[in-house]
């Protein structure tokens, strides 16, 4: 029997698709595999340090890049992905037909798909298809308005927002196996699922006061300090409650990191800096509308001062 340990972008919708559509991609070559999900995390330096590529064989989707010679599959859309920047040339020399990147991909999961269908022939099952139109439409903040984006009307806005918030690897695992046999419209229906997601979504009205009362508008940027506020991040909703900002940095602490999260409003003014290369600027990365900075836990007053420093490019 085969292991397939499969490294994957944690707490992140783009990352569980990715996850689920390349897992079912490999049981049509090895129906046998034990597929082992491993979350990953963006920190400062080498986010694989001491984690052990040690499957019969290994993959990575919506994540940076690793050169481990053990880890044969990866695909990603991150601009960000190569930390540091020389590794882009260690997969230049070493890219093959298991290995994509396209850094203006709207999503990891469309990457997957494309590449798998061009390059094995492998063509995603109806679910598994919609799964990918979805990602794309939900990982770009492809919508209309804030308004439509914050509904979370559909079933895959929906699970978008669980898969944020539920920190159990277990449960993601569960998540991953699960999107690779049934249509999201079951999934949101499962009793596991609401079980976390209908306190989620009922806390959310009052979230978004809380949102609204710490945001601080420096220019045409919002500033959400949310450490020990006992709120997350309040996500494509700042765009909603502040629709004239052209940006937000969030902070926020965990028992784990200090994240510093930086975002353009798709709905707003002209985007005048690559939010990714920002954030690439001081350790973190992303993508040219969204990225971030995850520091060490305890980490706060590092932290701000990163929080503020961006601040002061943005609005310079």
């Amino acid at each position: 029997m085969t292991t397939l340990k499969l490294f994957f972008h944690d707490a992140c919708f783009d990352g569980a698709a990715s996850a689920a559509l390349f897992a079912a991609f490999y049981r049509t070559r090895a129906p046998d595999v034990t597929v082992v999900p491993v979350g990953m995390h963006h920190k400062l330096g080498d986010a694989f340090a001491g984690v052990a590529i040690d499957g019969d064989d290994n993959a990575c989707v919506d994540f940076r890049y690793s050169p481990h010679p053990a880890m044969r599959w990866w695909f990603d859309h991150h601009a960000t992905a190569f930390h540091p920047a020389e590794l882009a040339a260690h997969f230049a020399a070493r890219a093959d037909q298991q290995m994509a990147f396209e850094p203006t991909a709207p999503s990891c999961a469309g990457v997957v798909t494309r590449t798998l269908r061009a390059r094995f022939g492998w063509e995603p099952p109806p679910h598994l298809a919609e799964l990918t139109t979805w990602t794309d439409i939900v990982d770009a903040a492809a919508y209309p308005d804030a308004q439509t984006a914050c509904a979370l009307g559909t079933p895959a806005t929906r699970l978008a927002v669980w898969v944020a918030s539920v920190r159990n690897a277990t449960q993601i695992a569960r998540f991953i196996a699960t999107l690779e046999r049934e249509p999201l419209e079951a999934i949101d229906r499962a009793p596991w699922v609401r079980a976390d997601l209908d306190p989620i979504l009922t806390r959310r009205a009052g979230d978004r006061e809380r949102w609204r009362k710490v945001g601080q508008v420096r220019g045409d940027v919002v500033l959400f300090d949310l450490i020990g506020r006992g709120v997350g991040s309040p996500g494509l909703s700042a765009y909603d409650l502040f629709p004239a900002c052209t940006y937000t940095v969030t902070l926020l602490a965990s028992d784990s990191a200090v994240k510093v999260g930086v975002g353009w409003n798709p709905w707003g003014g002209a985007r005048r800096h690559d939010l990714g290369q920002l954030c690439a600027s001081h350790g973190g990365g992303g993508h040219a509308v969204v990225g971030g900075v995850t520091l060490p836990s305890g980490a706060i007053d590092a932290g701000r001062a990163v929080a503020m420093a961006i601040v002061e490019t943005l609005t310079a």
